[in-house]
This record gives C-alpha cells, structure tokens and sequence, in this order.
C-alpha cells in the first residue's frame, strides 16, 4: 500500500468514525428542551401542536441530518462520497431551519435560540481550520491546504464584517472591550475580556492558520487542528463551570447538552472537508479506490434532493398574505347575543371547568360547558350555517386539556372566517394565559368578542393591508387598555375604538387640570422637567383638535399597528437599539425596535398632529423608571434630536428627555413629520412605506 492509499484510508476511517458518533450528537439537539421556564424544560413532543408545519420541520432538521450522517457511514465506501452526504446534510439542515425559522417567527410561537442561533460562517471557517492544518501536514496536499485556510480566513472575515443581526461581530467585540474600566470590579472586567477572547476565537484560529502557509506542521495530528474544533466548546464549558458551581439547574444541563452538540458539529465538518477535498484532490489511482457512490454522482444526488426538500420548505415557510377584504351587514341583536353574551358564557364555562378539572373531577362543570356550548351553537344556526358549524369545532375540539395554542387558534380563526364569509361584523381574538403550578406550566385558552365598527384597506408602497376597527362585547377585565394590536400572523391590524374613547377623555381631563399635564401619575413621578411642558403640549394639541382627540388617537394607532403588519418579525436591528440595549438579550432587541419604528412611524400620519405622538411617548419617561416602554421612548427621543438621551453609565438622562421634547415640540407639523421621516430611514437603512387608503373605509352601519 501506497502512502497515498494509506492516508486516504485514514482520512476515510476519521470520517466514519466521527459520523457513528458525532451524528447522533447533531441529532440530540431536536432532544434538547425546546425552552426552559422556570427551570421546567418544554421539550418538542410537549410543543409540537404549536408549531407551523415548516417550523416543525425545522426542529426535526438536526435530528434527520444526525441520522442520515450515521447511516451514511455504513453504506458510503469512499471518502469523497460520504463527505458530500454529510456536507449536503448539514447544509440542507441549516437551510431548512432557517426558512422554518422564518416561517416561526410569523407564526404565535418562534423556534428557540439553541436551533436558530447558529453562527454558520464562524463554525464553518473553524471546520477549515482544522481539515487545513491537517492537509497541510501532508506532502501531497500542501498545495491544497493554501487555498482552504485561505478559505478559512476569508470566512471569518465574512463573518466578523456582516452584520447578520445588525451589528458586525468586529464591532461586538470593540464595544465589549470598551467597556474595560479600572473602577469596575476586576471580575467584571476579566469577564468583559473572557467574552471577547470568545467573539475572536473564530479569527484567531483563522489568522493562526495562515502560519501554516509557510511552516506546515510536521505532527500528522496537529495541535492547531485539534484547538479549532474544541477550543470555543471548552472556553464555553469554563462558563458552565461557574454556572455549576452555582447551582445546576435544568438550564445548566441544556448548556451543557448544546456543548456536547457543538462539538460533535465541528468535528463533523472539519472530518467532511478534509474527506471531500481528500477524496478528490488526492492521487490514488481510480483503479485502486474502493467500489461506490462516485462523486460526481453523489454531487448530483444530494443536490437533487436539497432541491426537492427545501422548495417544500420555502413553499411551507411563505409569509402570511396581508390585507383582508371583508364586506360587513348591519349588526344584528340575535349576532350581538350570540357573541356579546352567549359566546362569554361557554367561555368562562370552559374556563371555570379548566381550571376545576386539574384539580377534582367535575361533572358539573362539565354540564355547564356543554349547555353553554349548545346554546351558543343553537343561537348561531339561524344566523349562519357555517357560523353555527365552525362554533361546533370550536366547542367540541376545545374540550382537550392538552389543547395547543396553534391548535386554539387555528379553531378560532374557522369562527372568524365563518364571519367574515358571512358578512358578519363580528370578530374573535384568540388568547392564551400561561402561568405555573405545582405540577408544571399551565395555559388557559380565552377568547375575546368585538363588533367591527369598519374596515379600512390600505396600500404600502402597493402591497395590500387592512385594518378592523373594533369595539369589545364583553365586560373588559381591567387590565387590558391596548388602544389597538397586531399579530403578524393575522392578515390586518385591529383597531380598538373604545379604548380609545376612553383615552381621549382621560387626556382631555389632563388637559384641563391647572396645570396642565399628560400623565395621571403624580405630576412629574420620573421626569420634573419635562413634565410642564409635555401639559401646556397636550393642552395645544387638545385646543387644535376642537376638544376631540378622539379622531387623532384612532389616526395615530391605526398608523402604529399597519407599521407592526408593514414590518413582520424580521426588521433589522439598528445600531442605535444594539448600542442601548446591547446588555439584553436578542428578543427584548427585536422588541424594542419593533416598537420604536411603529411609535415613529404613527408620527407620520397627516390625519393627526403629529406632536401627540411626542406626548404618546414622553408619558413613559413621566410614568416609568424601567421597561420597554421607557426604553422605546429613550431611543425615539435619541434618533429625532442625534443626541443619546442616557448616561455614560447607562441610565437614562431625564433632562436630556426634557431638552429634546422641548425641541421637537417647536418643530412644526411639517417639519417634525420630516424629521420623523429621516431618522427612521437613518435606523432601518430603508425609506419608511408610504401609506394612502384604497378605498373609503367600510363601515357596518
């Protein structure tokens, strides 16, 4: 045997060896826990009903990749084949979690962090690393080795200067070190340090990789391979340690199971391109090489059903279409019996059984859940067939304890369109409470009544959305004042017109006191300066209006809620939010942008003054010491002057807040609507949508 074969034999038995075990690592991580509340783990089998068929399909990615890589191992006999197999699985993995990702993040429950939050170019250019410096140890493919660290470099670079969530890691890692200071706590500062070391190891092992371009290693197991695909899992596992030594929690087990999964991932990789570039690049003669799947054959396989398998998934992942046509009839006292007292009752019959059942059985209970259903449904039959059936499923599906929340809505949203197909103006809006018990988290499923008052319909740089403006049947709770709300998987955006009746009274109470003011808390709670001028602003705009802000407030929330529909859940992160909020996680990020570029966007509405916007959002900094609403309000202030409204220690400059209320608020309509305008480009990098109405808006009587 040749050195040749014998290196290729070798290369081949790496490969298989770590597809038998690292295959099934990449499967455990659709065993992982899909989340972990409260320390209680929520695995797929408990989530499954909520998921979208591609998100679904998503989660179970790893697990048929990790298990088409095992299999492979069996029946691949060359080296070059088996690492297209595990190439072509990882990637359509990758692909078919990011479309299903997408798919998710539209639908009521997005796929966790541990699934979607891969690095792929930083894992990839550690897997070149290593399958390098390997080859570079061999003679016969020194040559070859140049052009994949090179590779490697060139990914890390990709990786280092995109900013795949709106801020490049580069800059990550300038900012964390910027936050060295000699008076912070030497631990703080070791940390800050430990956290960049982290972000850089991709580029460290990429840079040290070059090295090798003119001192290739002389061990045919070099040192530098091995730090590539080990290194960032052990650096991770030294804060698992100081988690341990905490106290280990369910979270601790699921870090330390997503150590296991990295680790395998890279070994995988780094074994498939040091297989594939082996198996192609080498000189064993063809003669000499083992019967099998040839490559050029196995290229055309695996691409054949990476094909077919991702048009499936982005056929699955399709964004939901927007704008919805809804002719509405006069409301009715037999629809508003049916929705604004029958439909409450089996609603809190069902409730009240939910809640009795998982502690005692009762039949009682039950007998009131089915009377309340059957009168419901009967009052439903003459009003409309479909109605009456689609409030059948409904009774009758919902019954399950173990109802999902896909599945509730799902059930719900046959009600609405029963409506809708009708004619009727009425609408439904799906609920969940979620809470903890003793035995675990608990969801209760409600829904709550509206009469639609109107539809509008509107076009967004001429892409269709609609609004439903909405008034509630039942007897509210108290607690939910939402002057409107948009779910991204709903077609339209609902606009609720009695609480904004009750608003504007509120306001204009305000308004009225001596002096004036915009806030109902103590006058000047969080923000003194600020707080006499934001009254004497309010009180202008009230006079403005004729006494009725009633209109303005409808103008204003309705623009807010099309800019949530305009917007989906993938809207870019700024870099002002990133430099704000940098310390929080991702989620409260994507939050606070979201509701940033809709507070901003109301403002541009020509149906309303636009300073009552500014009053809309200097309420928080008057009302809150914390939160998501004081924080929106902070960067909105801070993108309309170009002026950061906090400290260098990161709390929030309430003086600042007062300066630029009293800016923009000399602004006029105009000139503050351009301002607006700008900053939000500025933001988002894009030009805000320009928004006209259709048609004239739709009204039920």
């Amino acid at each position: 045997m040749s050195e040749y074969e014998f290196l290729y034999d070798a290369t081949l038995a790496r490969l298989r060896t770590r597809c038998r075990w690292a295959g099934p690592l990449v499967a455990l991580i659709t065993l992982l826990p899909y989340e972990v509340i409260d320390e209680r783990p929520q695995f797929l089998w408990d989530l499954a009903g909520e998921l979208p068929p591609a998100g679904l399909a998503a989660y179970l990615a790893p697990a048929v990749a990790g298990t088409l890589v095992f299999l492979g191992s069996y029946v691949c006999r060359r080296a070059a084949s088996l690492a297209i197999l595990v190439l072509a699985a990882m990637l359509g993995a990758t692909l078919v979690i990011r479309l299903g990702a997408d798919a998710s993040a539209w639908d009521i429950l997005a796929l966790p962090e541990s699934i979607t939050d891969r690095p792929q170019w930083a894992l990839l250019a550690l897997a070149l690393v290593s399958a390098g410096t390997v080859l570079a140890a061999r003679p016969h493919a020194r040559r070859l080795s140049r052009f994949v660290l090179g590779g490697a470099a060139l990914l890390a670079a990709v990786f280092y200067l995109w900013p795949a969530h709106g801020e490049a890691p580069i800059a990550t890692i300038v900012r964390v070190l910027g936050q060295i200071d000699g008076d912070l706590p030497a631990g703080l500062n070791v940390g800050f340090v430990f956290l960049a070391l982290l972000a850089a190891w991709p580029g460290i092992m990429a840079l040290l990789g070059l090295l090798h371009l003119r001192w290739p290693p002389s061990d045919g197991h070099p040192v530098l391979a091995i730090a590539a695909i080990y290194g960032m899992p052990a650096l991770l596992g030294t804060m698992l340690l100081r988690g341990f030594m905490a106290g280990a929690g369910v979270s601790w087990f699921v870090f330390l199971g997503g150590l296991f999964v990295l680790g395998g991932l890279l070994s995988l990789l780094a074994a498939a391109f040091e297989g594939l570039f082996e198996g192609l690049f080498a000189p064993v003669p063809e003669a000499d090489l083992p019967r099998g799947l040839r490559p050029r054959r196995a290229f055309g396989v695996a691409g054949g059903v990476l094909a077919v398998v991702l048009g499936a998934q982005a056929w699955a992942a399709l964004p939901p279409e927007k704008g919805v046509d809804w002719p509405l009839q006069p409301p009715n006292d037999a629809g508003d019996v049916l929705f604004g007292e029958l439909l409450p009752a089996w609603d809190a019959a069902r409730l009240s059984w939910d809640r009795r059942v998982r502690q005692d059985s009762s039949a009682q209970a039950m007998v009131e859940v089915k009377g309340a259903a059957r009168a419901m449904i009967e009052a439903a039959r003459p009003i409309d067939a479909r109605l009456a059936s689609a409030l059948e499923s409904l009774a009758r599906e919902s019954s399950d304890l173990g109802l999902a929340g896909r599945r509730w809505n799902a059930l719900v949203a046959g009600v609405n369109e029963a409506s809708r197909r009708a004619g009727l103006p009425y609408y439904l809006d799906p609920t969940a409470y979620v809470f903890q018990t003793a035995e675990g988290l608990r969801r209760h499923f409600r829904v709550r009544p509206y009469r639609i008052d109107r539809v509008r319909r509107f076009a967004a740089d001429g892409d269709p959305f609609a609004t439903l403006h909405v008034t509630r049947l039942d007897v509210p709770s108290g607690n939910d004042t939402r002057l409107g709300f948009s779910r991204d998987v709903q077609p339209f955006a609902l606009v609720a017109t009695g609480e904004i009746d009750g608003f504007q009274v509120d306001l204009a109470e305000l308004a009225s006191a001596d002096p004036p003011r915009c806030s109902d808390e103590a006058p000047g709670l969080f923000g003194p300066e600020g707080a006499e001028r934001c009254g004497l602003l309010l009180a202008e705009v009230l006079k403005r209006a004729g006494g009725d802000l009633a209109p303005a407030l409808v103008a204003l929330t309705e623009r807010h809620e099309l800019q949530h529909q305009i917007d989906g859940p993938h809207l870019p992160l700024p870099a002002l939010v990133l430099k704000r909020l940098g310390r929080y996680n991702e989620r409260v990020q994507r939050r606070a942008s979201r509701e940033l570029s809709a507070y901003l966007a109301e403002m541009l509405t020509t149906d309303a003054p636009p300073q009552l916007g500014l009053i809309h959002l200097y309420r928080f900094v008057l009302t809150s010491d914390r939160g998501n609403e004081l924080e929106v309000a902070v960067l909105a202030f801070s993108a309309l002057t170009g002026r950061p409204a906090w400290e260098a220690d990161g709390e929030v400059d309430r003086d600042a807040l007062a300066e630029a209320l009293e800016e923009l608020a000399a602004l006029s309509d105009d000139a503050l609507r351009a301002r607006v305008a700008s900053a939000w480009a500025d933001l988002y990098g894009r030009r805000v949508a320009a928004i006209e109405a259709v048609d004239a808006a739709v009204a039920a009587d």
